[in-house]
């Protein structure tokens, strides 16, 4: 997935450190090319392993399974989306905050088309228990569901559904826009289908 460059004033990591990012990256992507051409289930860690040219032993030093080359991305996610929701103006309406922040995360893939689409088409091979592990957790919700009602006045979550509801509706539509792409191919992207998921909820607010 596509990353963002480090701030010039922060010192460099160690060659060693840089070295295992680069190899991570670079199983990241063999890994996805395999799974998008054979099929998630098709492709062992050997394959991977192999592609790259490095042993099984190495590949495991550095991925603790094929899954986490699939998830490990999109889970490390979710933490940002709640995160970018408390990064919003408090004199925002609530509901564009949240709209905002699970933006915020799907823009990031805009311009990296060539892995997204790679990660698309492997995605679209795995197990359905997988494709479901990629989107927001009960935690997640249950998360945002708490920093939404602390925006609207400290909101009891057990007296008052509107921060369950505005999280719930938002979330729906956010994997229903995800499972359209990821079945269908739309030559849209993830983020604009997902901007047009969270207006057609926004204007039956």
């Amino acid at each position: 997935m596509p990353t963002t460059p480090g701030d010039a004033s922060v010192a460099p990591l160690p060659l060693r450190e840089r070295q295992r990012i680069a190899l991570r990256a670079e199983i990241q992507q063999a890994a996805l090319r395999l799974f998008a051409a054979e099929g998630f289930d098709n492709v062992t860690t050997e394959a991977i392993a192999e592609e790259v040219g490095i042993s099984p032993s190495t590949f495991f030093r550095h991925v603790p399974s094929k899954e986490h080359l699939l998830l490990g991305a999109t889970q490390r996610g979710r933490a940002r989306i709640v995160a970018n929701f408390h990064a919003r103006p408090l004199d925002e309406d609530v509901a564009d905050s949240l709209a905002a922040a699970i933006l915020a995360r799907t823009s990031q893939f805009v311009d990296d088309d060539e892995t997204l689409e790679l990660w698309r088409r492997a995605m679209a091979s795995a197990p359905a228990e997988l494709r479901r592990a990629s989107l927001l957790s009960r935690e997640d919700c249950d998360e945002l569901v708490g920093a939404v009602a602390a925006r609207l006045s400290d909101a009891d979550i057990a007296t008052d559904m509107r921060a369950g509801v505005l999280v719930r509706s938002a979330v729906a539509a956010v994997e229903y826009a995800y499972e359209w792409w990821l079945t269908y191919g739309q030559s849209e992207s993830l983020h604009a289908l997902t901007e047009q998921a969270l207006d057609q909820v926004a204007r039956r607010r």
